[in-house]
């Protein structure tokens, strides 16, 4: 099998995420290309058997580039075995995690891929307050995220990496061990 993963990421989150996916289907013996969505343009779909396709989430939306390349692929990707997955802080707050997974993943699935991923992700998020973000961002995450935050017991002001590893590494080796 020849699978591609593409992502977009701000940050770099999501770009160790789709890494680490990488890293997994090929010591589960996949041919694997990893690319950053930002600045792609007319990236050949057909030699891939899978392709998988991930963003982070910031303020309620997927990066743009990765949006562009569902879109710009629509019809190819129609032929192929497609999942999705996104890095959200919405995917460790039990109560948040549906909502995420209908917004974040579903609804995508439907607009770009008729509703039919083989596979999707909800994969946790990194909490950086030291990291450069915009105004509204910042209000955003002191009224809402820090408040949630505080909920869960965590501490505000350090950086938190919400990620579930073990999680990531079984959802990409159950990619590399699809049918296709």
């Amino acid at each position: 099998m020849k699978a591609l993963i593409v992502y977009g990421t701000r940050y770099g989150t999501t770009e160790e995420i789709a890494e680490e996916i990488g890293r997994v289907m090929e010591d589960e013996r996949v041919e694997v290309d990893v690319i950053n969505s930002k600045g792609l343009k007319n990236y050949e779909v057909s030699p891939y058997d899978l392709v998988a396709v991930g963003s982070g989430i910031k303020m309620g939306k997927w990066t743009k580039e990765s949006l562009k390349f569902l879109r710009d692929n629509k019809s190819l990707l129609a032929n192929k075995k497609v999942a999705l997955f996104v890095s959200c802080g919405f995917a460790n707050i039990k109560e948040k995690r549906a909502e995420a997974q209908e917004k974040y993943l579903d609804q995508v699935a439907l607009e770009y891929l008729s509703g039919n991923p083989v596979a999707t992700g909800l994969f946790g998020t990194v909490y950086d307050p030291n990291a450069k973000h915009g105004l509204m961002y910042k209000l955003v995450t002191k009224f809402v995220v820090e408040k949630e935050l505080k909920k869960q017991g965590k501490e505000i002001g350090k950086r938190l990496d919400d990620r579930n590893w073990d999680e990531i590494r079984t959802w990409g080796q159950n990619l590399a061990n699809l049918d296709v």
